[in-house]
């Protein structure tokens, strides 16, 4: 409707043109008014024509289009919305991948101290572990020390006792005088 209201208006402005075109000379509208009338009857005509064929598929087509241009401006918005979605999604999945690999990444510190703490209690265990052994292997020498002292010390006694004596005491005697001896030497080395 307002499409026709436009097309009213020029038609009604034509005459102002007309006589805008008859000051510089040119004579637009008809002196007599019978041409007059029938020029504005054929234009009506035409309007009408032009109004029922023209101006209907005209305007359906700019409806048409109008309707397009909507659908396609709610469609991108539609799309702008959607990707401000998936965007904001995009940024919630990195948000939680850098998250997670914080947690890894903390996790596997915890598990290299866990490993270091491990390596050290198990270096600090077997060193314990050499130390007894070496503690032991000391005693064992110590008593064999001991042990051959007291054998260098019989025999050195029987010996002694026999070219003192000058008579042979047997080996099995003399053995135990000396031990003997050397369990009052020990206990006289613990009073001590």
């Amino acid at each position: 409707m307002k499409r026709h209201l436009l097309i009213l208006v020029i038609v009604l402005l034509g005459p102002a043109a007309a006589m805008t075109a008859e000051e510089e000379g040119v004579n637009v509208v008809p002196d007599d008014i019978g041409l007059w009338i029938w020029t504005l009857a054929t234009f009506l005509v035409m309007f009408a024509l032009l109004a029922k064929m023209a101006f209907k598929p005209i305007a359906e087509a700019l409806d048409r289009r109008r309707s397009t241009i909507q659908q396609q401006l709610a469609d991108a918005e539609k799309d702008r919305e959607e990707a401000k979605k998936l965007m904001a999604g995009y940024e919630e999945q990195i948000a939680g991948a850098r998250s997670e690999a914080a947690k890894v990444i903390e996790e596997a510190r915890a598990i290299g101290e866990g490993v270091r703490k491990d390596v050290l209690e198990k270096a600090k265990v077997e060193a314990a572990t050499i130390l007894e052994r070496a503690r032991e292997e000391m005693v064992r020498e110590k008593e064999k020390g001991v042990q051959e002292l007291k054998d260098t010390v019989a025999t050195l006694s029987v010996q002694i006792a026999s070219k003192v004596l000058e008579k042979e005491i047997d080996e099995s005697r003399h053995r135990q005088l000396v031990e003997e001896l050397i369990k009052d030497l020990g206990d006289i080395q613990k009073v001590s």
